[in-house]
């Protein structure tokens, strides 16, 4: 039975699959998240991972890269202005940046002994003009586990509820 409000989706006429007479709501619609591997840093930008339990707060950490960009490749880029065009190597030199920041803050939340990352950001500036750039990559190192028997909040929990109650009413 759908909750009044709530988005109502037909199956299709195909055969559905039998369900045990035992099986449950719960244990239908629940599931849980892989643990995170060791040595393996989530991130999220996001409060929180869904389906996982924030166990510890270690802090703030971060990863920063300089870069300077060089002066031949600055005078080619130049020349970009007046004929148009993506600026291949200052595009690259920002995917650098931005790699070996990351890498820098995946260090250091490892060195606090995380598993995670949560509230990530990035934070971009340049130092001099026309010279170097910093990028800056933040956010806050927890530990997380995986909830057992974990149902989703939200859309996703409304249209799994929404599936198990048809499979329900087909068996």
């Amino acid at each position: 039975m759908s909750t009044p409000g709530r988005a109502k989706f037909d199956l299709p006429d195909e055969p559905l699959p039998e369900i045990p007479a035992d099986v449950s709501r719960p244990e239908l619609l629940g599931g849980q998240r892989p643990e995170v591997e060791a040595n393996r840093i989530l991130v999220t930008a996001g409060e929180s991972f869904d389906g996982y339990e924030i166990l510890r707060y270690h802090g703030i950490v971060w990863g920063i890269s300089v870069r300077a960009k060089d002066v031949g490749q600055d005078f080619l880029m130049g020349c970009k202005n007046f004929t148009g065009g993506e600026l291949d190597s200052y595009a690259d030199l920002g995917d650098e940046a931005r790699q070996r920041a990351m890498n820098r803050l995946f260090h250091a939340a490892r060195r606090q002994r995380a598993n995670a990352v949560v509230n990530f950001r990035f934070d971009m500036t340049p130092i001099s003009p026309g010279g170097a750039g910093a990028v800056v990559a933040f956010g806050t190192a927890v530990t997380i586990k995986s909830i057992p028997d974990y149902i989703p909040v939200g859309a996703a929990g409304a249209l799994l509820r929404d599936i198990a109650d048809a499979l329900k009413q087909r068996a």
